[in-house]
């Protein structure tokens, strides 16, 4: 059974319970109201008897002869009426009732007679003359006519009875509330249960793989919007963690295909020169010099390949960069210093304006950092490398630039793909990753890096954390 139809039974429920409780409290209020009421219609009930006894008596009937048609006459809704003789004895009515005071009117010889709690002098009484008219002082529930006595007493089962109509009526109106209140409640638990089922449906759709954000607004602050917040905030993270791992999927896929073509090319040449040497050009040794050299150069570019491979491999991972405090003047001077070890010929300079320090993993930024130095030193021969360190809103700026030939757009476009080496590239050897490595190295500090270069105007790599 759904939810919706669960509460909507509930709400009927609650209501069946508080209709039934407000007709059994009304209907001892009215109980009891009659109850009051019918000792007012007792006493209006005895001039009543009197009058239709003298009537009957002009007629010639005698009490015991008229006392049928005085019951029927007298009787009425929640009362229960009984003519007696002057002995006390049962002529007609209700033959269950007997009156207790009229045990006590027989024996002290009429109704005249029988005066209960009146005062004299110090004490109190049972019987005594009557010093007032007697009627003021009978018992309600008899009635002194000639020839006998009527009694009169209230009846529950009637009084009930008389119930019935209300009954109907309001219980009537009760089943029509309730199956109202069924219908509204059923149409208002829906509705509140909608972004629920939503979120059900979404969160199925999920357990299917469908991974597309759906965002829910709500706008109240109860619980229901506390869930569909939460159902944002836990879709949101999953199709992030989602989005992550297919884009390292692709790349894992890119670089692996990237890597295979590399390596293909310096394994080719290892082979070819193998079975060169086998077909009998090992016997020659001037030409085994030769071969053997050039197989060692490839030896060294496939290891230089496997080991920026494996650099950019540990950059792709999800290990997190260890940040440090980085001096960036010892920076700058540690790489002009390594740059002038390979090349001393060219001028290699740094300058700091405004920045101490950067926040990020040395090794990371270092590796970014020489990387770009090391593509100046091979797409730029003999030009002079400049390094600089500056502030700009806020944020540390480390420029890269050397005085070279440049690039062309097409380069600029692409220069920081894997494997990408440009158009130019001659006798250059390289495997196109160290622009690459630099470009993760400054995302993973959570920087950006751009280039700015045109033929015969330099080139110029900017560095922002």
């Amino acid at each position: 059974m759904k939810l919706a139809a669960r509460l909507s039974a509930l709400y009927a429920a609650l209501l069946g319970v508080t209709v039934l409780i407000v007709i059994l409290a009304s209907s001892i209020a009215l109980v009891f109201e009659l109850w009051q009421f019918s000792g007012d219609v007792m006493v209006a009930k005895h001039e009543e008897a009197r009058i239709l006894v003298d009537q009957y008596r002009r007629e010639g009937m005698t009490l015991a002869q008229a006392a049928p048609e005085i019951v029927n006459a007298l009787r009425g809704i929640g009362l229960r009426v009984t003519v007696f003789d002057l002995k006390g004895r049962y002529l007609a009515g209700d033959r269950t009732l007997r009156p207790k005071v009229l045990a006590g009117v027989i024996a002290a010889g009429g109704m005249e007679y029988f005066i209960p709690h009146v005062q004299h002098g110090p004490r109190h009484t049972a019987f005594a003359p009557l010093p007032t008219d007697p009627t003021q002082l009978e018992p309600t529930s008899l009635a002194s006519v000639e020839g006998g006595y009527v009694g009169f007493s209230p009846s529950w089962p009637l009084l009930l009875v008389s119930l019935i109509p209300y009954w109907r009526i309001v219980v009537t109106i009760a089943l029509v509330a309730i199956l109202l209140s069924w219908f509204v409640g059923r149409l208002f638990a829906q509705q509140s249960l909608r972004p629920i089922n939503e979120v059900s449906d979404s969160l199925r759709a999920l357990a299917d793989g469908d991974y597309t954000q759906r965002r829910f607004v709500m706008a109240g602050g109860d619980e229901v919007a506390s869930l569909t917040a939460a159902f944002n905030d836990a879709v949101a993270s999953v199709a992030t963690a989602i989005d992550h791992r297919r884009h390292a999927e692709e790349r894992m896929r890119q670089f692996a295909a990237d890597a295979s073509h590399e390596l293909r090319t310096p394994l080719t040449v290892i082979a070819g020169y193998i079975d060169v040497l086998r077909r009998g050009a090992i016997e020659e040794p001037r030409i085994a010099r030769q071969i053997l050299a050039t197989m060692s150069l490839e030896k060294e570019h496939m290891r230089g390949l496997i080991d920026r491979l494996m650099r950019l491999a540990r950059l792709d991972s999800e290990a997190a960069p260890q940040v440090e405090q980085i001096d960036v003047a010892e920076l700058l001077r540690s790489q002009c210093e390594a740059a002038r070890r390979l090349d001393d010929h060219r001028t290699i300079d740094y300058s700091i304006d405004a920045v101490k320090t950067i926040d990020a993993d040395r090794g990371e930024l270092g590796e970014a950092v020489w990387n770009v130095i090391e593509n100046a030193l091979k797409y730029a021969p003999e030009a002079p490398i400049h390094l600089s360190a500056s502030r700009s809103n806020g944020h540390a700026v480390i420029t890269v630039r050397d005085e070279g030939p440049g690039m062309s757009e097409s380069e600029r476009l692409h220069a920081f793909e894997r494997f990408y080496r440009g158009d130019q590239r001659g006798e250059i050897t390289g495997s196109g990753l160290g622009l690459a490595i630099a470009k993760r190295a400054v995302e993973r500090a959570g920087g950006e890096i751009a280039i700015d270069s045109a033929p015969g105007q330099g080139t110029a790599v900017t560095i922002t954390i």
